[in-house]
C-alpha cells in the first residue's frame, strides 16, 4: 500500500527537513517507527502537509523492503534526507495505532501520533567540554537537561577506579548525541578531540556550542583531522552571542528545543 500527500499551508519542507535532520535516528525498529509517526504528525501541525491522506494498493512490492508511501515531492524530499528512502511501512504504522484507515482509499493520523509531539525522548546525552574553561556552562546544562527529562552525561559522573578513557569512549558510543562547549581554548584538549571523533566514528549526532566569543573556522586548527574539521565547519551550531546570563539562557532553551522540549 502506498498513499498520496497533499501539500499543508505553512512550513515549507526544507525548513522541515532542517529541523528534523538535527536528532538521533533511533537504532531500534520500534523507535523507528515512532519516530516517523511523530513527523508525520510534526508536519500535519505546521502544514508541511495534510493529516489525511489518499491511499494507493498495489505499489509496495515494486520499490523493495519498506515500500513507496508517496510519489508527492515533498514526501519524497523528507524521506531522501531523512531515511535516506529507507523507513518504516504503513502497515507498520497501522499495527502500531499510529494511523487508522478511513473506507478503502485513504488514512489518517490519530490522536496517538499527534500526542508523541509533546512527548520528551529521555535522550541520552554526552556532554564535552574543557574544565578550565567551561565547566559552570557544563554544569549548567547538565541540570537543565535533567530537568527537562533526558539523560545527560558529564565526565565527573565516571566510577571512581574506572578506566577513563575507556569509560568516555564507551558512554559517547551508547550516547544518541554529544554536545561540545567550544570555548576559545576548548580545541586546544586532546580530550575533547578523542571524544569527538569517537563521536563521529560512532555516528552520534554532535551539536557545537560555542560560547566566550569562540567562533570555528574550518582549516584554522592544524590539529583537528580533515573528517572532524568538516564536520565542524558544516554543523548547524548553537551560539551564546553575548557573556551575560540572557544570552547562556537563550542558548539553553534552544538546545532544549533541538530535543523537542519547549519550557
Amino acid at each position: 500500500m502506498s498513499f498520496c500527500i497533499q501539500k499543508g499551508a505553512g512550513m515549507e519542507i526544507e525548513e522541515f527537513i532542517e529541523r528534523v535532520t538535527q536528532r538521533a535516528m533511533p537504532k531500534n525498529a520500534l523507535g523507528r517507527i515512532k519516530t516517523l509517526a511523530r513527523e508525520l504528525a510534526e508536519g500535519a501541525s505546521e502544514g508541511v502537509w495534510l493529516p489525511a491522506f489518499d491511499t494507493q494498493r498495489g505499489s509496495h512490492s515494486s520499490t523493495g523492503r519498506y515500500g513507496r508511501w508517496f510519489s508527492d515531492y515533498v514526501f519524497q524530499r523528507y524521506v531522501e534526507a531523512r531515511w535516506q528512502n529507507d523507513y518504516p511501512s504503513l502497515d507498520l504504522l497501522l499495527s502500531n495505532g499510529y494511523l487508522e484507515m478511513q473506507g478503502t482509499s485513504s488514512v489518517k493520523l490519530v490522536f496517538r501520533a499527534f500526542n508523541l509531539i509533546e512527548e520528551v525522548e529521555a535522550a541520552r546525552i554526552f556532554i564535552s567540554y574543557k574544565r578550565s574553561e567551561s565547566s559552570a556552562f557544563a554544569l549548567l546544562i547538565n541540570r537543565e537537561l535533567k530537568t527537562a527529562g533526558l539523560q545527560p552525561f558529564l565526565d565527573m559522573a565516571l566510577t571512581p577506579g574506572e578506566n577513563w578513557e575507556d569509560g568516555l569512549r564507551q558512554r559517547i558510543q551508547q550516547s544518541e548525541y554529544l554536545v561540545v562547549l567550544l570555548g576559545q581554548q576548548t580545541l586546544t584538549s586532546q580530550v575533547t578531540l578523542k571524544e569527538l571523533v569517537w563521536a563521529a566514528e560512532a555516528g552520534v549526532v554532535i551539536i557545537p556550542v560555542w560560547h566566550n566569543g569562540f567562533v570555528y573556522r574550518s582549516g584554522a586548527w592544524d590539529n583537528i583531522p580533515v573528517k572532524l574539521d568538516r564536520l565542524l565547519g558544516m554543523t548547524h551550531t548553537i551560539r551564546v552571542v553575548e557573556e551575560n546570563p540572557l544570552a547562556y539562557n537563550n542558548a539553553i532553551l534552544e538546545l532544549l528545543n533541538r530535543f523537542g522540549v519547549t519550557p
